[in-house]
């Protein structure tokens, strides 16, 4: 993408303002400087740029001169090579328009980014001092971690390393190895104090059954008394409502009687009271309004027949009235005629003296000239001006132009040319290998490489020693290392499963002999125990004597002799005492007999363990002696009697050494490869330098060949650019002399012109034609004399047009008098007006007087009329009032009328005092409340009320002493858990472990995303490190001026670092530079990294905006040199307001473009 034109239409401070980029140039680099003072609009420029491509947002800032409907950019860009209009208007969507203004969809202007959106392209194509300061806070945050900074440079993202360290801060505070603080540490630990929680409120099954089931018998209880409390209660309150109605009878009695007079009376509405005050109010006021109207009449009927009107002069109103129009005209045309007549001989007067400064007489209309003469003369004098300017200026840059010619020719001879330049046609071909081979012999990263490598065998030879020395007491050489065949991993851990296996299991045997041993001796000592103390007899002497007993029998009854009958009595006496004995002590017996069981038990279980024993370590042996074979073939020289822990260390130490002689080799390797790699780039060198007459030999120094070739690409692109001016300078003399000569016949033309446009007036009259001079000084003469010509002429017609109104006036006065009645012929026009008007202003005011008596009677008659109407209303109203209350007259209405409401108000308070009655008693009706009263005895239900309320207050202790019962109930229950606080702190523990849940889940996607970006960062480091470290090395020499000489990497642990080489052999890490070091340094790599960018993608345009601000001229320089080079692949635009920038530019870049900026 290239961006051509940029169209500031309407946006912020600018107004239909174009910034023409241009096409790019073939083989020149697309390079452009914006300047412009402070204000002057460059950061305007840059978010016009960037709303044009994503959009102007919803609270744009760039409204203060057009308003948001009014803003308006373009642009014409190029996208894969053809060049299309855009135009993008304020509006929340579908607002970009192709230049016929043509909705277009927002993906034909986005293709060209690549899908980059406005942050991404702010972040990776744009570069100001804010985001060089975060840069290179970024190089220390990141510790000079490689990967890290070269993608962080190649994606413009200045704070990578801050969000990797706030992730692991945010995994550290959930969970950390060997940390007792944590999140997770803390959710356990709340796990364990709500486990304890739990078993201290909770209790047995049985206990809770029992609390509860004194809980529900004191609540029955609670009920039962407060359900007959609530009885008595209300009983108590029917009772009382009684005795409150029974009063309430008498005072209905009372005021039935008072009703009982009044019966007769007719039903009245209240307002009736106030109706007849109003009838009594209106017999007065009708009576007197009828007399006053009747005389009201009469008189106005007599002024009225008094009254005179004089109707020949109102017949003539019309006319008279007319007659101010032309009174008006008369009148100003009266004072204004003197005036007027002294105006047109002085205007008179003037044209007379323009005719003499004009050299002319006769009559004045002869000397004016027309429009076309009067334009065409006026256009010959303005062009004579410009024409003399243009003329003076021409001789001027024809002598300048042939002075820098001669300086340039001068100069082409001083650094070795000639006018007939001889080149070989050869030499230019030759001189651009030069260049290319001596650009990438410089891009190339050997010596760095070389120098790397070289530095790094060192560590790595006493790195390999250090580890193979750690093998001891094991000695030998790597060969004999990677000769041998140790056992596999698997192998390991399978000895190493297997010894703790049996090394478990022998403890666990050796535990179980023990405390069988131990078991057995217990109950042997607690049999013996019982058996001593007791006397008793085992189960086996038991048995003994009764064989005995059975054979003494056996004997005597085949013998049955005294001798055997006695052995027969003492043997059955023997077993029949044991056997007493036994019986008398039963429970020690069956003590005995269980001791005896469990001793057998024992016995057996001990044998078992002990035979497992020998088993395991047999088995222990067998593995050990494997261990032993696989030692001796290994080695001889490792000790057999060696732990299979020691062994699996001895091991990972060997590969440890093992992975030391690759890294080594692998130095060794990159070493001979960089030298190779120095002996090609000689042999280019000297090969693209003998075609140009230089004798150097592959001995020489490779920095001194690299000096050669670029002074003799200097010398040369010296003299060619002082060539082109030479060649410039001869076309601009030619075009100068071009231009003097076509100024010199535009002069003739203009003379030739002049001559012909004076010969049709009389300026061209005489023998001598009028120079420009004194036609300019009789043009505005000729248009003073024009317009005082016009004045005149309107002066003459305005003065006999007053005197025709003053004739007007007069004749129509006349008429209008005779008509009257009235001589014109002896008046004077003014009295005749003035007696005229005062005869119509008394005809006038006797006729209005007329209108008005007229009119008043007119009303009285109507008022007599309604007056009428209202006194025979009243009279209907009055009769029909007198008749309903069968009264004479209004006052006996009126006491009537009282009686009646008096009458109302009783019965509505009877009516009021039964819905009371029946409300107290809850009756459906007045007539059931009536019957209850009636069937109620005053004194057997004050005898009844005091006996339930000392029911009541028996209840009452009742009710709060259960109730107490069974609030000590809850209490009790409550305290051994039986509500559902086990149940919440079950819903609490599973709270925690859906939290450990979600933590670990995010801890585990965190450090896996963790992971993925350092080895991403790792496989971004190896993929471009070659490219972009030689890129960044070249470009931090050249923005240092030599101080640094390149970077290098230095491996630490896991990661590599970034090294920064200085002139003087030493070396600093990246975060130990300097803060302006750091800066150029992350310039360096953002340049390296478009560059990067623009290998494998589309180049978008570069924006910078007054990044040097804090530079010296030198590094100024050098930093547009790098600019050029960027711009040698991709547009690459500028922003700045220091002027010597631009100097410094063009030093360093002829081609570049700069564009200013108006404040």
């Amino acid at each position: 993408m290239r961006l051509n034109r940029l169209d500031l239409t309407r946006y912020g401070k600018f107004t239909d303002h174009v910034i023409d980029f241009g096409s790019p140039s073939d083989g020149k680099p697309d390079l452009h400087i914006v300047y412009g003072p402070n204000e002057a609009g460059k950061s305007t420029l840059f978010n016009g740029w960037l709303d044009l491509l994503f959009g102007i947002g919803a609270q744009s800032s760039y409204n203060f001169l057009h308003p948001y409907p009014t803003m308006r950019i373009g642009a014409s860009i190029d996208i894969d090579g053809e060049t299309r209009e855009f135009v993008r208007i304020k509006r929340p969507q579908n607002s970009l328009f192709d230049g016929r203004d043509q909705q277009i969809p927002e993906t034909s202007l986005l293709a060209g980014l690549g899908g980059l959106g406005r942050d991404g392209y702010r972040t990776m194509f744009s570069l100001d001092d804010e985001t060089l300061e975060q840069g290179g806070e970024s190089i220390l945050a990141s510790r000079g971690d490689l990967g890290e900074l070269l993608f962080s440079a190649s994606a413009g993202l200045g704070d990578l390393s801050q969000q990797l360290g706030k992730i692991r801060t945010e995994t550290d505070t959930f969970y950390k190895y060997r940390s007792r603080s944590g999140q997770l540490a803390g959710l356990k630990s709340e796990l364990t104090e709500l486990k304890a929680e739990r078993d201290r409120i909770d209790t047995q099954a049985s206990r809770y059954a029992q609390l509860t089931k004194g809980l529900e018998e004191a609540s029955a209880r609670h009920v039962e008394a407060s359900t007959e409390r609530r009885r008595v209660s209300a009983r108590l309150a029917a009772i009382n409502r009684l005795l409150a109605a029974l009063p309430r009878l008498g005072e209905l009695d009372r005021l039935h009687q008072q009703i009982e007079p009044l019966s007769g009376l007719p039903d009245v509405a209240p307002d009736w009271r106030g109706q007849i005050g109003r009838l009594r109010d209106d017999d007065a006021t009708l009576e007197a309004s009828r007399s006053a109207l009747n005389d009201e009449i009469e008189r106005l009927t007599t002024e009225l027949d008094a009254s005179a009107v004089d109707d020949q002069i109102l017949a003539l109103q019309g006319r008279i009235n007319d007659l101010d129009r032309l009174r008006t005209r008369h009148d100003t045309a009266e004072q204004d005629l003197p005036e007027r007549r002294l105006a047109l001989g002085r205007m008179e007067g003037h044209i007379e003296q323009l005719l003499a400064r004009l050299g002319q007489s006769g009559k004045a209309e002869n000397v004016l000239l027309d429009t076309a003469r009067t334009a065409a003369l006026r256009e010959l004098i303005d062009t004579r001006s410009s024409l003399d300017v243009r003329l003076a200026a021409a001789r001027k840059e024809a002598a300048d132009a042939k002075a820098a010619c001669d300086e340039a020719r001068a100069q082409l001879e001083s650094v070795g040319g000639n006018g007939a330049d001889t080149t070989s046609e050869r030499r230019p071909a030759q001189i651009a290998a030069l260049t290319e081979t001596l650009t990438a012999v410089r891009n190339d990263d050997h010596r760095l490489r070389k120098q790397a490598a070289e530095r790094a065998i060192g560590p790595a030879k006493d790195k390999c020693a250090a580890r193979l020395q750690a093998l001891a007491p094991w000695l030998g050489d790597i060969s004999d290392l990677s000769a041998m065949r140790p056992p596999s991993a698997t192998t390991l851990r399978g000895w190493k499963t297997d010894l703790e296996a049996t090394a478990r299991d022998f403890e666990k045997a050796e535990a179980d002999i023990g405390r069988l041993t131990q078991s057995l001796r217990r109950n042997e000592a607690e049999a013996g125990a019982i058996a001593q103390s007791r006397a008793l007899l085992s189960t086996g002497e038991i048995e003994a004597l009764r064989a005995a007993r059975d054979a003494a029998w056996a004997q005597h009854a085949s013998v049955l002799d005294a001798a055997t009958a006695k052995a027969f009595e003492a043997a059955m006496q023997a077993y029949d005492a044991a056997a007493d004995k036994r019986a008398a002590h039963q429970a020690d017996v069956a003590k005995l007999n269980e001791l005896s069981v469990q001793i057998a038990i024992t016995r057996s279980e001990l044998e078992g363990a002990t035979t497992a024993k020998t088993t395991i370590e047999t088995s222990r042996a067998n593995l050990l002696d494997q261990i032993v074979a696989v030692l001796a073939d290994l080695s001889e020289k490792l000790p057999t009697d060696m732990h299979h822990d020691a062994l699996e260390s001895w091991l990972g130490l060997r590969e440890l050494a093992l992975e030391a002689d690759q890294e080594l080799r692998a130095r060794v390797s990159e070493r001979d490869i960089a030298t190779q790699d120095q002996k090609a780039a000689t042999d280019r060198l000297l090969k693209a330098l003998a075609p140009l007459g230089v004798e150097a030999s592959d001995a020489e120094d490779f920095d001194v060949l690299i000096a050669q070739a670029q002074d003799l690409v200097s010398r040369e692109t010296r003299l060619d650019a002082q060539r082109q001016i030479v060649a410039t300078q001869e076309r601009m003399l030619k075009t100068r002399q071009l231009e003097l000569r076509t100024a010199e016949d535009e002069l003739q033309a203009w003379l030739l012109a002049w001559k012909t446009a004076c010969s049709g007036s009389w300026f061209g009259q005489s023998d001598r034609a009028a120079t420009a001079a004194e036609v300019r000084e009789a043009l505005p003469l000729l248009t003073e004399l024009g317009t005082a010509i016009h004045d005149r002429t309107g002066l003459a017609d305005r003065v006999a047009k007053m005197e025709r109104d003053q004739a007007d006036y007069a004749a129509a006065l006349a008429d209008i008098a005779r008509d009257a009645g009235i001589d014109p012929t002896e008046v004077p026009v003014s009295a005749l007006a003035r007696q005229l008007s005062e005869r119509l202003a008394g005809a006038q005011t006797a006729q209005s007087r007329h209108d008005t008596l007229t009119a008043q009677i007119e009303a009285a008659v109507e008022r007599q009329r309604a007056q009428s109407e209202a006194h025979a209303a009243h009279s209907a109203r009055k009769t029909e009032m007198l008749t309903a209350l069968n009264a004479e007259t209004l006052t006996e209405a009126a006491l009537c009328v009282d009686r009646a409401l008096e009458r109302k108000a009783l019965a509505e308070r009877v009516d009021e005092i039964r819905d009371q009655i029946r409300a107290s008693l809850d009756a459906a009706s007045y007539e059931e409340a009536q019957a209850q009263l009636e069937a109620s005895e005053p004194a057997s239900l004050n005898a009844e009320k005091l006996e339930l309320e000392a029911t009541l207050e028996t209840l009452d202790a009742d009710v709060q002493e259960l109730y107490a019962a069974r609030t000590r109930a809850t209490a009790d229950l409550n305290a051994v858990g039986g509500d559902d606080a086990v149940a919440r702190i079950e819903q609490q523990r599973k709270t925690i472990l859906l939290a450990i849940t979600e933590g670990a889940e995010r801890y585990l996607k965190l450090s896996a995303g963790i992971i993925a970006m350092e080895q991403a960062l790792t496989l971004y480091r190896e993929r471009h490190r070659s490219s972009m470290m030689a890129r960044a090395s070249d470009a931090v020499r050249i923005i240092s001026r030599g101080r640094y000489t390149g970077l290098a990497s230095q491996p630490d642990k896991d990661r590599e670092l970034l090294i920064a080489l200085q002139n003087d052999g030493s070396s600093k890490q990246a975060a130990e530079m300097s803060k302006g070091a750091r800066f150029q340094l992350y310039l360096a790599l953002r340049v390296a990294g478009y560059h990067e960018f623009a290998e494998t993608r589309q180049t978008v345009p570069f924006i910078a905006d007054d990044i040097m601000e804090t530079f010296d001229d030198f590094r100024a320089e050098e930093t547009f040199r790098l600019f050029a080079e960027m711009a040698g692949v991709g547009q690459v635009i500028y922003l700045t307001h220091h002027k010597h920038l631009c100097d410094i530019a063009k030093s360093v870049c002829p081609d570049v473009k700069i564009h200013e900026l108006t404040a």
